[in-house]
């Protein structure tokens, strides 16, 4: 260290010589902040011989030589005092300034901070420290898991004594911070000092999430001498292993636990009536709580009375209903009889039914329910026979019926009574008992009688029956067999069947055919050989299917055939006679024929002479 301040000096030494006679000044401190109380040392150096150091601080030790000046100075109070550095030379002056500031660490740091903190809540963590100075130079901070996430400085603040601070933070507390040591600490922002931070101590802080108020389940209405089973369910609730749950009925606990409870309460440990049941859930020193009343009560009995039990369609029944037993204004009463219903929050009920049901049986239904949730608790059941006359309805007796002939059945048409009627259905001479079973016969088809009887009343309907039948073989006549080409020609299928049957035919062929529309009957207008062969009808419906051939001839026309004939003979006949005609004249003209034909006039023939010719 006094080599740098050896070879500092010598180098302002020479820099002051070479400029001259003016005194130029210049201070260098070691430090720029002590503890009060503490030394500094500060050098001077100038291009002037004669150095002299001003301060209100005590100096301890001064060194001068020649160019250069050392001295170490007390810092003993909080004032602004600067340090001054005097040159002087015959007539040149120069002078400097340094300061150094005293600090003082904190005595004390403490943190406030409750350890118990609700989650995605606004909390409040104050830190206080004591004794630290200067003010400007503060950093106040809050760290958690030793990082810091609040501060403020004091830049502004001018005070240089010891003072006390004390800041509050804000912040909202996460899930992630639980189990988290939190701690505030101060730093001295001091150049050239280290170890100026102090921590106060930690908080290990615990977050917590209250949960929803419980959830209690049990039956509100619970019979006296059964077993109920309550639950409680505590839902987010954070920590878990620090939730707290107790279970309790009129005060007395019955369980506790975490986040969920369940009980199995003996209700012959409980009188009649009304029992509270609480359920507290705490985490930490917060709780929540839930109340429920149930009800204890005792079974009552029912009775269910009918001034008759059999009775005649249009009579008027009274019923009586009433409950026995006690805590009876817990309860009420609903009747259901014949479409009526009736209930009542007392313990009797009485009411005339007039029967209007066609039913054998009708049933008395008298329910005990609990006024508060209707809930049936008690039934008791009576049974009503019901007597009325017969009665025809559509659904069992329909207007018309079809039976299909050779099938066996029964006729079909019922009625409705009580006692059961007896039944019978009439046609001309025959009668079918509605439940015997018969063969159906074409000659059944008709408008029957139907009639029904008991002691109550006769009742009759007619109902119109028609028997079906498939078709007949058919019958096909033509007006002839055998037609002569050109001619006309009709034929006809016929067959007897229910319902009508559909007419088909095969022919020969279409062209020149024409159906009637039914297609029971074609018509050939001018037949031709096309028109010749077997034509076939089909007759169906939906019970069956029959067929039928007819064979049709058609004849050539012979007049035709005679003048052709006739033709080529005469023919034939004027062709020979021409031919021997010609045929004689050939022959005559190689005889000579031909002169007789046209004969030239004779002229006699010269014999030329000859010389030496003898006659």
């Amino acid at each position: 260290m006094g080599v740098f301040w050896v070879l500092l000096a010598v180098f302002h030494l020479t820099v002051l010589r070479c400029a001259g006679n003016i005194c130029t000044v210049k201070i260098e401190s070691d430090k720029d902040f002590v503890l009060l109380g503490e030394t500094a040392t500060l050098n001077c150096s100038s291009n002037c011989k004669d150095l002299v150091w001003e301060s209100r601080q005590t100096k301890e030790k001064t060194d001068t030589k020649d160019y250069f000046s050392s001295v170490q100075v007390r810092v003993s109070d909080w004032a602004d005092s600067p340090i001054k550095c005097l040159a002087e030379e015959e007539s040149s002056y120069g002078r400097s300034e340094g300061r150094v500031i005293p600090y003082a660490l904190p005595s004390k740091m403490t943190i406030d901070l409750m350890e118990g903190l609700e989650e995605d809540k606004e909390h409040e963590v104050t830190c206080s420290v004591y004794d630290v100075a200067p003010v400007k130079y503060v950093i106040l901070s809050v760290t958690r898991r030793g990082e810091v996430f609040l501060n403020k400085t004091f830049e502004e603040d001018t005070r240089r004594e010891p003072q006390n601070l004390t800041e509050t933070f804000k912040f909202t507390t996460r899930r992630s911070d639980n189990m988290q040591d939190f701690a505030c600490q101060v730093t001295l922002n001091l150049t050239r000092v280290t170890n100026t931070t102090v921590q106060s101590s930690s908080v290990l802080v615990r977050t917590f999430a209250l949960p929803e108020n419980p959830h209690i389940t049990t039956e509100e209405w619970v019979e006296k001498g059964t077993m109920t089973n309550i639950q409680c369910k505590v839902l987010n609730g954070f920590p878990t292993e620090d939730n707290r749950t107790q279970l309790s009925v009129d005060d007395k606990a019955i369980g506790s636990g975490n986040s969920f409870l369940s009980f199995s309460l003996n209700t012959d440990d409980l009188p009649v009536g009304p029992h509270k049941v609480v359920c507290v859930s705490e985490v930490f020193s917060f709780s929540k709580q839930s109340e429920k009343t149930i009800f204890i009560y005792e079974l009552p009995a029912v009775n269910l009375t009918l001034s008759s039990k059999v009775v005649n369609f249009g009579d008027t029944v009274a019923v009586g209903c009433s409950i026995v037993g006690s805590n009876v204004e817990y309860f009420g009463l609903r009747l259901n009889m014949n479409g009526v219903e009736k209930m009542v929050n007392s313990s009797d009920l009485n009411e005339n039914i007039t029967i209007q049901h066609r039913k054998p049986t009708i049933n008395a239904t008298c329910e005990v329910f609990i006024q508060a949730n209707t809930k049936v608790i008690h039934t008791s059941d009576e049974t009503l026979t019901v007597y009325y006359p017969p009665e025809f309805n559509a659904k069992s007796c329909p207007d018309s019926i079809i039976w299909v002939e050779g099938q066996e059945r029964m006729f079909g048409c019922r009625s409705e009574g009580n006692p059961t009627p007896e039944e019978q259905c009439s046609f001309n001479n025959l009668s079918l008992q509605s439940t015997s079973y018969f063969t159906a016969e074409r000659n059944m088809s008709g408008v029957y009688t139907c009639r029904a009887s008991n002691y109550l009343g006769t009742v009759t309907k007619s109902v119109e029956v028609t028997v079906q039948y498939p078709p007949e073989p058919p019958t096909v006549k033509s007006t002839t067999s055998s037609v002569n080409a050109g001619g006309s020609v009709n034929l006809t299928c016929h067959s007897d069947a229910l319902p009508p049957p559909e007419y088909t035919w095969t022919s020969p062929t279409s062209t020149g055919v024409e159906f009637s529309q039914d297609k029971s009957f074609i018509t050939i207008s001018k037949a031709s050989s096309e028109h010749n062969g077997t034509y076939i009808c089909q007759v169906k419906n939906q019970h069956g299917q029959f067929s039928a051939k007819q064979e049709l001839e058609v004849k050539s026309d012979n007049s035709v055939l005679w003048i052709i004939i006739g033709s080529l003979i005469g023919a034939f006949v004027l062709f020979t006679v021409i031919g021997l005609v010609f045929y004689s004249i050939w022959k005559n003209g190689k005889r000579g024929w031909y002169d007789l034909l046209k004969r030239k006039p004779h002229r006699e023939t010269e014999v030329p002479l000859h010389e030496n010719s003898t006659v």
